[in-house]
């Protein structure tokens, strides 16, 4: 069995990608962000000005809730036209740590379901897929409708990175593939094909390309 003291520390330090919004209370005024990953000791933020100061006030809200932290920040760099700040918490209260907790649990979670959504208006290439998909260890994701897949994608604690599209589906596939570009650009979209095997194997390399599959070897 694995020392109890390792996992408590690795568990501390496991950074997860999230969405949420942040706001760091800068001398220039505040400073509205997104959240692109979190531990318990720290978050990287994504926001449109760099601020001057090394320690500021923080608010964090997540899909959970959200609180206050006092945050040093360690390291600022370009990104774009936005700048990335990664900071270390000095404090943080009661409610933003159990947020914080249950994120990081739902990332771990999600590493370990391993979820792709599957859209395809034929019953039986989409049964046969599915199929595939949860042999191969995966926990395929069948909307009914275009409205339940964005409900599936809205999800954070989902962590749904992989959306297999075929054409139909009630709108013009790339409608759909619109959609999915402009509103949810952390979901890779990939194509489903007659050729399943093909369909499959590209499904699950394109899953363990995301960043949620980075953190599957330290939820075993």
């Amino acid at each position: 069995m694995a020392n109890p003291v390792i996992l408590a520390e690795r568990r501390k330090t496991l950074r997860v990608p999230v969405r949420g919004v942040a706001v760091l209370y800068a001398s220039g005024g505040p400073l509205h962000g997104m959240i692109e990953n979190l531990s318990q000791g720290g978050a990287l933020v994504s926001v449109a000005s760099r601020p001057n100061e090394q320690e500021l006030d923080m608010e964090l809200r997540l899909a959970d809730g959200g609180g206050w932290v006092e945050a040093q920040i360690l390291r600022v760099e370009p990104h774009g036209r936005q700048w990335r700040i990664a900071v270390s918490f000095l404090r943080a209260d009661d409610l933003l740590r159990e947020a914080i907790e249950a994120a990081i649990a739902a990332a771990r979670g999600a590493a370990l379901r391993r979820p792709i959504l599957v859209i395809d208006e034929n019953s039986d290439r989409k049964r046969d897929l599915i199929a595939r998909l949860a042999n191969r260890g995966m926990t395929p994701l069948a909307p009914k409708t275009p409205l339940e897949a964005i409900d599936l994608l809205t999800r954070s604690q989902l962590h749904v990175g992989v959306c297999l599209l075929a054409p139909g589906f009630g709108v013009p596939s790339t409608d759909l593939r619109a959609v999915l570009t402009d509103n949810f650009p952390w979901v890779s979209v990939a194509e489903i094909t007659d050729d399943l095997d093909a369909t499959t194997h590209h499904a699950i390399n394109t899953w363990y390309a995301t960043p949620i599959a980075r953190i599957a070897e330290a939820v075993v």
